[in-house]
């Protein structure tokens, strides 16, 4: 019995993470070919390499300071993060705009030797003020860096804000369908284990 009850505590133990959040509160509003941020270097891969920090709230996730790369260079090619701490596994970046346009949004995240980690994509209404967030979680793997951009009709006019990066442990939490058929399996253990006894 005492093994059933390790078993179920295990299950339900929660999942740690470390991380830390860059909301680019404490960047000065202007240009930039470069930002350096803890762990985290920010640069724009196209045109002459600039973009903007600028001040825009469109709604959440977006709030003060933001990266945005329309003003310097218009068009779809990614902002780049690259990651200079081992053992990230985790990437999260929030991305809006105002309510004029649909805009389709991506991230993609490479291990050191620019392979594919993972990626995600998010459209972004032309009804809405703001927006929602893109991440990436890669079991694991150690993050290099990550890619993000928008697509046309307006390629790079969303404003990226509060980007997140850590490294989870523990894996991924289990699904409630999950925690409640390791629940009827225990269970079932236990009265058979209670039947056989009598």
């Amino acid at each position: 019995m005492r093994v059933l009850y390790l078993f179920a505590s295990v299950m339900l133990l929660p999942v740690a993470m470390w991380g830390a959040t860059i909301d680019f509160e404490g960047v000065a509003l202007g240009t930039y070919t470069s930002l350096s941020l803890g762990d985290v270097t920010i640069t724009y891969t196209g045109g002459n390499g600039n973009f903007d920090v600028v001040d825009a709230t469109p709604g959440p996730p977006i709030s003060g300071h933001a990266l945005l790369s329309y003003i310097q260079n218009p068009g779809s090619a990614p902002f780049r993060a690259d990651i200079n701490i081992g053992g990230i596994d985790y990437f999260q970046i929030g991305v809006g705009d105002y309510n004029d346009d649909i805009d389709n949004t991506y991230l993609e995240v490479y291990d050191s030797s620019g392979n594919l980690l993972g990626s995600d994509y998010y459209q972004n209404p032309d009804t809405t003020y703001g927006g929602s967030y893109l991440s990436v979680y890669t079991a694991g793997t150690p993050i290099a860096y990550a890619l993000f951009w928008d697509e046309e009709p307006f390629a790079g006019a969303v404003y990226w804000d509060n980007l997140t990066y850590g490294q989870r442990q523990g894996g991924e939490v289990p699904e409630p369908g999950t925690m409640g058929l390791a629940a009827s399996a225990l269970a079932a253990v236990a009265l058979l284990r209670k039947l056989r006894r009598n």
